[in-house]
């Protein structure tokens, strides 16, 4: 045994990876050898136990987490766009589920909530009125209580919803202002009928002063998965500064473009929407369906945060 071992030459034994004291060391006694009496003191030995988990093992917080990719360092996580999902219900003090409906679905509060540690967004199949309008389906949304943001790293874990095709769990941001209106997708999943694969990360400008161009701009871009993102969570993430808009997945860039048109102050929301031929013929089948998010964490540079 070592004799530089600062605990002497006690017996050591394993409890899990570390190795701890079990018994005093002999000692030599005159005349004769007499072994000690085995000592163990249960109480010291849970408490030394407990304060080395404690210093060695403990979980970072919220605050200490960073984008799982970026070309920069030193993010600062904003937590009124952020969210662990941990709590017993939603906090609807940071997140809007009663946004104004539009489209050929309407957004319920009930189609959202919180188990488990994840956002669940749902939409199911119910003919409903929206004046003189029948309508077939009811979905889930959350918006961004917060003042929008400009610039930003936003990423969210997430696991596509059952049904395919017909509906696009997303996680983006828009602002409908005065004189402009654009919207960056971080993520789409599962909205193309050609492979339940692709990922869009889609940019659109409807208003803009000044834009150069016929409006609206809808861009559309996608990437192949090598996954079914239905299987299993994910990582989505996007890095959008004045220069440039950068896409991840799992850590890995898989698109980018030159920002020319997006420095309006958006909102974060995580949805689904209605997709493919269900908006032309309606149908019960595969629904309800629903999506989870583990999280949705936003981070900005200082003063990068845009006031109304």
């Amino acid at each position: 045994m070592n004799t530089n071992n600062p605990i002497g030459n006690a017996v050591l034994s394993r409890v899990g990876t570390f190795l701890v004291p079990t018994r005093k060391p002999f000692r030599r006694l005159r005349g004769h050898q007499k072994r000690a009496h085995p000592t163990f003191d249960p109480v010291r030995f849970v408490a030394w136990i407990l304060v080395l988990l404690a210093t060695c093992c403990a979980p970072a917080s919220a605050e200490d987490f960073q984008p799982l990719q970026s070309s920069k360092a030193g993010w600062q996580l904003l937590p009124q766009f952020s969210d662990e999902f941990d709590g017993a219900q939603l906090d609807t003090a940071k997140w809007d589920n009663d946004v104004k409906d539009w489209g050929m679905w309407s957004w319920e509060p009930e189609n959202v909530w919180v188990v488990n540690g994840r956002l669940n967004v749902r939409m199911d199949y119910i003919e409903h009125k929206r004046g003189w309008q029948t309508l077939y389906y009811k979905s889930g949304i959350v918006k961004s209580k917060a003042p929008p943001i400009r610039y930003g790293y936003f990423e969210a874990r997430i696991k596509a919803a059952s049904k395919y095709p017909g509906v696009g769990p997303a996680f983006w941001a828009y602002r409908q202002d005065a004189g402009e209106w654009t919207e960056i997708d971080f993520v789409e999943l599962t909205q193309r009928n050609r492979d339940v694969k692709v990922v869009d990360t889609n940019t659109h400008v409807f208003e803009q002063p000044g834009f150069a161009g016929a409006l609206p701009l809808q861009e559309e871009r996608s990437w192949m998965a090598p996954w079914d993102p239905r299987d299993d969570f994910h990582v989505y993430g996007c890095e959008w500064d004045e220069h440039e808009i950068r896409w991840y997945v799992d850590g890995v860039q898989i698109q980018s473009r030159r920002n020319h048109h997006w420095h309006q102050a958006l909102d974060v929301v995580v949805s689904m929407g209605l997709r493919g031929d269900l908006k032309r013929t309606a149908s019960a089948e595969g629904f309800p369906t629903t999506f989870e998010v583990d999280y949705v964490r936003v981070w900005s540079a200082p003063a990068k945060v845009a006031k109304r």
